[in-house]
Formats: structure tokens, sequence, C-alpha cells
């Protein structure tokens, strides 16, 4: 299957979820992702969700997370559509969230912190292949902003459905993940 497609597919399979479903599935995500090993995680870069595209609800994650490690720093991505570039805003008493006229929670002042300072990076995405690759809204944002991260950042998909067989049209410029969170299971890859 091709990108396009994949968007088209998987954004209408979210849509169509049900509240019950939505919210359990955000639960085993979130559940899911209290199995990881944080223990050298310094700082954990987190997408906010578009309510209305049903994306997973970080703020889950993001609560957790303040509630049992507030040792590790929250950072948050604000998006320039001029140049499809993100920056990194932490959540201390400075950031102030609002949400954009695409539907995203984003920072509107607050503190910056280098791509190369993140441990862990939660990715959106609308779909994941076998192979570790993945299908977003198709600006490039994220794979952008994960060239730039250290060698040891983990990148970390979320998403309510199984990984299908093969995203057709992949090219240089996408960015494998190394893990993927689905409600029943954690996908794993290795990067040579």
């Amino acid at each position: 299957m091709k990108k396009q497609e994949i968007r088209k597919q998987f954004l209408h399979q979210r849509m169509m979820l049900s509240e019950v479903d939505y919210e359990e599935f955000n639960q085993q995500l979130l559940n899911q992702f209290k199995t990881f090993d944080l223990t050298s995680v310094s700082v954990i870069h987190l997408f906010l969700p578009i309510k209305e595209r049903r994306e997973p609800d970080t703020f889950l994650i993001r609560n957790w997370l303040k509630e049992n490690r507030p040792d590790i720093k929250i950072a948050y991505p604000k998006a320039n559509f001029a140049d499809h570039t993100m920056e990194s805003y932490l959540d201390d008493d400075k950031l102030e969230l609002v949400i954009n006229g695409y539907g995203i929670p984003e920072p509107v002042t607050g503190t910056t912190i280098e791509a190369t300072k993140v441990d862990i990076m939660l990715v959106p995405l609308l779909a994941f292949d076998k192979r570790g690759y993945r299908t977003g809204y198709g600006k490039g944002f994220y794979d952008r902003f994960m060239t730039q991260c250290g060698p040891h950042a983990k990148f970390v998909g979320l998403s309510f459905f199984d990984p299908i067989d093969i995203i057709e049209d992949t090219d240089q410029f996408d960015k494998q993940l190394h893990q993927c969170i689905t409600p029943n299971k954690i996908y794993e890859w290795q990067h040579p």
C-alpha cells in the first residue's frame, strides 16, 4: 500500500472507533508504555494529540510520567509550517500551551531544549509497517526532527492498529522507528 491510500484508510479507521474503544485503546497504550525501562531516560519528547483526528491521547502518558517519574523531563513540539521544522519546549513553569489553527496543542512560550537531549521520542503516525516505517500526515516534520536527535535517541510510535505488511513508497527521508506501541503488543526493530 502507498502512503496516500494508507492515510485515507487509517484516518477513516480511527474516526470510526467508538468512544468506548477509543478510551480503552488509549488505556491499553498507557499500560504498554508503563512496561518501558526508563532507568537511563532524562528527556521524553511527547507529541500532543489532535483530538479531532482521534490521535492517541498522550496526555495520559504525560500525567503518568508527572506522577510516577517526575525526574524525567517532558518536551513538546512546536511546528513551524513555513519551513516544516520543529522546536521542543520543556514542560516547566514557563510553558503555555494553546491549540493552533490545525487543532494541535502546542507551546507558545516556554523553555526550548535541543533535539540532541531527547532520549525517547514518541512519534505520531497513521500506520506503520512490519519494517518499522511509519506514515504520518505527509509534511515530514518528525522525520526532519529525528535527524537532529542524538544517536542514542529511541523513536517510538503509538498506534491503535497492528502493522501493515509494507509501505511501498518509503524513501531515503523516512526514518525507521525503534519500537511501536499498540494496545496489545510492543513491536521492536534493530537498527544497524
